[in-house]
C-alpha cells in the first residue's frame, strides 16, 4: 500500500532482512558458544539429522551470519537506538542496536552471564565498526524496565538526545541514567547484565568512563 512516498525519486530505499535468505553465508561471526537455531536463521534446516524417532531434532551452531544489507548494501550507518533497558543484556543501546538485529543465531549473545563480550566483539568487526559514522540515542521518552519491548508503565519523559561518534560513551551514560530510575523504583540493577559496554571500553571501541555531557542548544 502506497503512503505517498516515492523512494525511486526521493533517493532512498526501504529494506528489511528476509528470514534465511537475508543473511550472507560469507559474512560469519564464529564463537565457541553454541546457539539453538530457529526458523529464519540461515543454517536452519528442519529436516537435518531427522531420524525415524526424531521428528524435531535440535539444531545448534557456533556461527552467526551478518545480514546482506550490512555486508553488501550500506557503506555508512547512522545508528539510532532508543534509550531502553534490556531484560537480557542490560541495555539495548548503541552497541546492541547495530549488532544483534543484524545477525542470525543471536539469542546466545543476550543470555545473562553468557556471551557477555560477544556484542562488543561483533561491533568491533570492520563490517560494522568501519561503517558507523554517528550514533544518536533517542531519549525523548526513555524506558527503564521491560525493554527492549515497549512498556509505557516504565517510560520516562526524559527529553534528551545523546549524539556522539562514540557508541560506548553513550551506552555508559544511558546505563547510569537507567540505573537511577530503577533504583527509585526499587528494581534490580542492570549494570551486571550490561558488561558488553565495559568490554567495548577495554577493547578501545570507545570510552566507558564518561562523567559529563555537553549540552548543545540556543
Amino acid at each position: 500500500m502506497e503512503a505517498g512516498y516515492r523512494p525511486e525519486k526521493e533517493g532512498y530505499q526501504l529494506k528489511s532482512i528476509l528470514p534465511g535468505d537475508g543473511y550472507d553465508p560469507r559474512a560469519v561471526f564464529t564463537v565457541p558458544l553454541s546457539g539453538k537455531l530457529i526458523w529464519g536463521d540461515l543454517e536452519f534446516r528442519p529436516d537435518r539429522g531427522k531420524g525415524p524417532l526424531m521428528s524435531e531434532p535440535e539444531l545448534t551452531s557456533d556461527n552467526s551470519h551478518f545480514s546482506q544489507i550490512l555486508s553488501n548494501g550500506v557503506t555508512k550507518i547512522i545508528n539510532v537506538p532508543v534509550m531502553s533497558d534490556s531484560a537480557n543484556c542490560g541495555i539495548a543501546g548503541c552497541l546492541y542496536n547495530v549488532t544483534i538485529p543484524n545477525i542470525d543465531n543471536w539469542r546466545r549473545f543476550t543470555q545473562p552471564r553468557w556471551g557477555q563480550s560477544a556484542i562488543a566483539e561483533i561491533y568491533h568487526m570492520p563490517i560494522v565498526s568501519s561503517k558507523v559514522v554517528l550514533n544518536i540515542m533517542d531519549g525523548l521518552v526513555a524506558q527503564y524496565a521491560g525493554g527492549p519491548q515497549s512498556h509505557p508503565n516504565y517510560a520516562v519523559h526524559h527529553a534528551t538526545i545523546l549524539a556522539s561518534k562514540d557508541p560506548v560513551a553513550i551506552d555508559a551514560l544511558a546505563v547510569r541514567q537507567i540505573e537511577e530510575w530503577r533504583a527509585r523504583a526499587r528494581f534490580a540493577p542492570i549494570a551486571p547484565l550490561a558488561q558488553h559496554v565495559q568490554f567495548a571500553g577495554q577493547m578501545r571501541i570507545g570510552n566507558a568512563e564518561v562523567f559529563e555531557v555537553r549540552n548543545v542548544g540556543p
